[in-house]
């Protein structure tokens, strides 16, 4: 390459933050601004003063993926925040300059603006990005082990209807199905499995999806029949989750389905904690045999939904939790000889089932 390529791509526009890979943005915004500032730029509400540090960086991240104004406010303020170290990494010609200015910076109290000034540089490459990446995470302050759970407990479901392009990287649903893949599992059978349904994919789904309304509803009206089509074309990124049970003796199979809605609950938090919107929907569709067939599921195979995945375009609405109190007791020691004798009632599940429920 000349170096009269070099001095033009150097030149070209820097990346902006909603350009960077989800799985860089709660590390940038960790690292490379203050959570009061943060906090400042995020809208009115967004978060409670009294929140703790990461719950703002993860309402700051879900900014940040949108790609609208409030991205854009993120964006400026990293620039006027790091504007030194923008114009040192802008005088660099090629990858070598940008390592040399890297290595300088890396592990001192110039990386936070080294690192925001190397993600956006034109000239910096994917392996630079990921050695950036892999030496913030190792030399940059390490948070609580406890700060995860402001993020488990703002998590919530958000409805296909909320959700816009893009759709998550594929280095991100690989991180999704990786989290899933470390729920609890009696004797490590994985009894679920994915299937993604892309883009040239989506109208022969829709198909499916219509003659099933149409076989269950035989006077369901165009407008029911166009939003069963819908189910299958909105969301940007579409997913179905399968249980699949195998037979062993030392798992019974309700562990198993334990297992795999563990495995469910893993790979949705996984979707909020980059930035995602996510939801579980099941329906009469899941039942359907000719579906499951067309699907390509196996005699012990169950679809237990359809996830639907992307960027939040509009907010879900406030939704009330129930009091932990609800889901909570403490045990007593039965009385002596108050036993009934009675025992619960085994679960049996068979071949008919087709969804966790």
């Amino acid at each position: 390459m000349s170096a009269e390529t070099l001095v033009s791509e150097a030149a070209a526009p820097r990346h902006s933050l909603s350009r960077l890979g989800r799985h860089l943005h709660a590390s940038v915004l960790r690292t490379c601004l203050p959570v009061e500032a943060l906090r400042e730029l995020l809208p009115h509400g967004a978060v409670a003063q009294r929140e703790v540090d990461e719950a703002v960086i993860a309402a700051a991240v879900a900014s940040a993926a949108t790609a609208g104004a409030e991205a854009e406010a993120l964006n400026a303020a990293l620039d006027r925040h790091h504007a030194p170290a923008l114009a040192r990494f802008a005088r660099a010609r090629g990858s070598a300059d940008l390592l040399r200015e890297w290595s300088a910076a890396a592990g001192s109290p110039a990386m936070p603006g080294a690192y925001w000034a190397l993600l956006t540089h034109p000239l910096a490459d994917r392996a630079l990005r990921h050695l950036a990446f892999g030496d913030v995470e190792m030399l940059g302050p390490k948070a609580p082990a406890h700060t995860s759970l402001p993020m488990l407990l703002a998590r919530r479901s958000v409805s296909p209807r909320r959700l816009t392009g893009p759709a998550p990287t594929p280095e991100a649903l690989d991180l999704m199905l990786q989290a899933a893949l470390t729920a609890p599992d009696h004797g490590r059978l994985h009894p679920w499995r994915v299937i993604e349904f892309r883009a040239e994919s989506r109208a022969a789904l829709a198909d499916i999806f219509e003659r099933e309304k149409r076989g269950r509803d035989p006077m369901a009206a165009a407008s029911d029949l166009r939003r069963a089509r819908e189910h299958a074309t909105r969301p940007p990124c579409l997913l179905a989750f399968v249980v699949s049970l195998r037979q062993r003796k030392r798992v019974p199979l309700r562990e198993q389905w334990l297992a795999a809605g563990a495995a469910l609950g893993n790979l949705l938090n996984a979707a909020h904690a980059q930035g995602y919107g996510a939801i579980m929907l099941s329906g009469d569709r899941c039942f359907d045999a000719e579906i499951c067939a067309d699907l390509g599921l196996g005699p012990h195979e169950f679809l237990a939904g359809f996830i639907s995945i992307g960027t939040i375009a509009e907010p879900a609405p406030a939704v009330d939790r129930p009091l932990s109190q609800a889901v909570w007791s403490c045990w007593s020691a039965p009385a002596q000889g108050s036993r009934s004798g009675a025992r619960p009632a085994a679960l049996a599940f068979t071949a008919s089932d087709k969804a966790i429920g």
